[in-house]
């Protein structure tokens, strides 16, 4: 059987053409697409008119200006610096004052253990005398080790920072000066200030 090869005609009799088995392709083209270029704005930077005096002068007032904030920062430096070290004085200060109240409240028990001492030794008992001395030289060095100091006695020079004299005793031999001759209530200080003088009996 052979394929018909006439040419078929239209509806008004006019012929269409031979009919085709093959699919009809259709080639698309793409649009390139072209992207403006970019275009770079250039600013004028605007000239300085200023003549070479008037640069100078500018220069001049901008290095004092700077000299001025060095200097501010210098002093405002040294005033913080200050204020820290008024606060740790201060503070330093107050605890010493709250030590040496500490300190003189604790002198009366010193002062009682010191007479049971004396009252120990005057005794026979040497475990007594023994306890109590040990009390009392461990208290004693507690307190000397937050900065208690005891004022020195018997044979120093008379030094009314330190002692206050009650008695007076003569001397066997002339003296140039007034000397301690018996601590009668010991004395007490705390970093160079006094919390009780001692008494004591001067020979001159």
């Amino acid at each position: 059987m052979t394929a018909d090869t006439r040419d078929p005609q239209g509806p008004a009799g006019q012929p269409v053409g031979p009919i085709s088995d093959e699919p009809e392709v259709v080639e698309v083209v793409e649009a390139e697409v072209v992207e403006p270029e970019e275009t770079a704005e250039v600013v004028a930077e605007p000239e300085d008119t200023r003549d070479v005096e008037e640069l100078k002068a500018a220069l001049a007032e901008a290095e004092r200006l700077r000299d001025d904030y060095l200097d501010q920062l210098r002093r405002a430096r040294a005033d913080y610096e200050n204020l820290n070290r008024r606060k740790t004085r201060e503070l330093m200060d107050a605890l010493d004052r709250g030590a040496a109240q500490l300190l003189s409240a604790l002198l009366p028990i010193l002062d009682i253990f010191d007479m049971a001492l004396d009252s120990a030794r005057s005794s026979d008992d040497e475990r007594l005398v023994k306890g109590v001395g040990m009390v009392h030289t461990g208290l004693l060095d507690v307190l000397q080790q937050a900065g208690l100091e005891q004022v020195p006695g018997s044979g120093e020079p008379f030094d009314p920072r330190w002692h206050e004299a009650l008695t007076q005793v003569e001397s066997e031999e002339p003296v140039e000066e007034p000397t301690v001759a018996e601590v009668l209530r010991s004395g007490y200080r705390f970093k160079g200030r006094v919390l009780r003088p001692a008494s004591v009996s001067v020979t001159g």
